[in-house]
């Protein structure tokens, strides 16, 4: 228990002395709590003396009175110190792991790791945040109530007083049995957390498809099989708990009888006056109360244990810029020496060395799986180099911060995925704090200020998450827009116009001729024909560079270049005949 409210104190950071406080109003409010027995008691003796008297009344409630007001203040303040703390620190942490999250190797998302960081982020710091401070609040004023309960006992009567005590010792005993299970079994419901909240995102992503292949009941009975563990792994979460918490229950009504017998007892025999005896009998039920709730909130904290142990090694995760340093560029010119990388064992790129001229235009053409996008990914840093060096503006790009590396990047990947937010705010994704004019300016240079206009509310459109309420040909231009807005000087296209039909492809044509202008472009070619005026193209095959020049001279070549152009234009020319329909 104390081991939990330690770990939280730690996890709290800059909130820790304000929640330290609170447990010192809780030590106040658990003394007022006891006031109405007290009262309690001072009222049966007056009435048992028969020397109550009017103006008891008074005075008794006006004790009552001031003591439920000024318990009303402690807890006020106890919440004013404590109950936003676990928002406050979970909201911090978010915005922390987000921070880390843009400076993770992009190897980490593709290993299967989306279903736990979401787990964490959604169920893990959820759970944390709504029931830690409260978890602590009980833990604290549990312990405090047991002792001053206990004290007050050994003021009134010693012989109850060592009862409760020994009760009170025999539940702390039994409360390790629920502990050591709750160890064991909090960390397996959590996994299996992380199990179905995998299998929904891998079902609902992969919708799309398993429809089309009309496989819906496979699919389903996969994630039927999912949930049906999940149900059967939080039974047993459940059952696990059964004896060990009939067991400290049982400490407690034990106790509560032991007592009541035992005042009785005395009371009849003359050492206990009757008063006491009453007033114990209704104490004794309060005074267990707040230990008796340990029982259920062991599991609970136990899980949030077991959220922030994963919360952590997610923490722990190493940054692919631990050691980089805020560098600022004065020139954009980018060069590859010697360069080789590899997914896990599979190499990609074999000792590739190139060197693109700042405010020049460079194609990366070749087949499908080539390494082309690879190499767009070792610029910006997605990934690190296992050997050779990646270098902008003479900088080898290890040596810098992601933040001072992207601030000069801007990426259009062919694939564009937009934020469920407005348009406005989408496009400014490119530069937050950006006036509405700019937008609207980098919005007409791409090409998309008059379909925004035409929508209902234009800029304050919202999109579903991913831009699915949009076309292709209108995410792809506001990517385009927020690449113009950010106006990075070096610029990484993924084949803009790759899927988009040639209506499209002119309003995009003409966007990324006004994003490019006096940049250093690096584009990923599969059209050919719209590269054949770059400054060079570099022909990646099965990840070496095998070619490089201008269009014109690496036709004059021959080689993968002019056999790749020959296939590109016999493919212009395809159409279905009349035979195969």
């Amino acid at each position: 228990m104390f081991s939990f409210i330690r770990r939280m104190l730690k996890f709290a950071g800059e909130y820790a002395g304000g929640i330290r406080g609170a447990f010192v109003v809780s030590f106040f409010d658990g003394i007022f709590v006891n006031v109405p027995i007290v009262v309690l008691l001072l009222v049966i003796m007056k009435i048992l003396d028969s020397s109550i008297e009017a103006a008891d009344a008074w005075i008794f409630g006006s004790i009552l009175l001031a003591g439920i007001i000024i318990q009303c203040i402690l807890r006020r303040l106890y919440l004013g110190l404590s109950s936003s703390a676990g928002y406050k620190i979970c909201a911090r942490e978010r915005m922390n792991i987000g921070d880390r999250f843009k400076r993770f190797p992009m190897g980490y998302f593709t290993e299967g790791n989306i279903g736990r960081v979401s787990s964490v982020i959604a169920i893990d710091l959820t759970f944390t945040e709504e029931y830690g401070m409260t978890s602590m609040d009980k833990v604290v004023n549990a312990y405090i109530s047991i002792i001053i309960g206990c004290a007050m006992l050994l003021v009134i009567d010693f012989r109850v007083a060592l009862i409760s005590i020994a009760v009170s010792m025999a539940g702390i005993i039994a409360l390790n049995g629920i502990q050591k299970v709750a160890k064991k079994q909090a960390p397996i419901r959590q996994k299996q957390q992380e199990a179905v909240t995998s299998a929904v995102l891998e079902y609902t992503k992969g919708i799309s498809v398993i429809k089309a292949f009309n496989m819906a009941g496979d699919k389903a009975e996969n994630i039927k099989r999912t949930f049906e563990e999940t149900r059967d792994r939080s039974i047993e979460f459940e059952e696990k708990f059964v004896p060990p918490s009939i067991r400290y229950d049982t400490c407690f009504s034990v106790g509560i009888a032991l007592t009541v017998f035992t005042a009785t007892y005395f009371s009849f025999h003359g050492s206990l006056d009757i008063a006491v005896m009453i007033m114990l009998a209704i104490f004794i039920f309060r005074l267990y109360k707040p230990m008796q709730a340990l029982g259920a909130l062991t599991g609970i904290m136990r899980v949030m244990e077991a959220g922030l142990d994963r919360y952590e090694a997610l923490k722990n995760v190493a940054i692919i810029d631990e050691d980089g340093k805020d560098i600022t560029l004065d020139r954009f010119d980018i060069e590859f020496k010697n360069v080789t990388f590899a997914y896990e064992k599979q190499d990609i790129l074999k000792d590739i060395s190139f060197k693109t001229p700042e405010r020049s235009v460079t194609a990366l053409v070749g087949a499908s799986g080539s390494g082309k996008t690879t190499i767009a990914n070792l610029i910006v840093r997605f990934w690190d180099v296992q050997q050779g060096e990646v270098l902008v503006g003479g900088v080898n790009v290890k040596e810098m911060t992601c933040d001072s590396l992207l601030k000069n990047m801007a990426m259009v990947f062919q694939n564009v995925y937009l934020f469920n937010d407005t348009i406005l705010n989408n496009i400014k994704f490119g530069k937050p704090d950006a006036a509405y004019e700019e937008v609207v300016e980098a919005a007409k240079k791409a090409r998309c200020h008059d379909f925004i206009m035409a929508l209902e509310n234009g800029y304050e459109t919202f999109v579903s998450e991913g831009g699915s309420t949009l076309s292709g040909g209108e995410k792809q231009r506001i990517s385009i827009a927020r690449a113009i807005l950010k106006n990075a000087p070096v610029i990484l296209l993924d084949e803009a116009t790759a899927s988009v039909d040639p209506d499209n492809e002119k309003h995009i044509q003409e966007a990324i001729s006004a994003l490019v202008k006096d940049k250093t472009l690096i584009v990923i070619a599969h059209r050919l024909y719209t590269v054949r005026n770059a400054d060079q193209i570099l022909v990646i095959d099965e990840g070496q560079l095998v070619q490089k020049g201008s269009h014109n001279e690496l036709i004059r070549q021959g080689g993968v270049y002019r056999e790749l152009w020959n296939k590109r234009m016999s493919a212009r020319g395809w159409k279905i005949s009349a035979d195969a329909v």
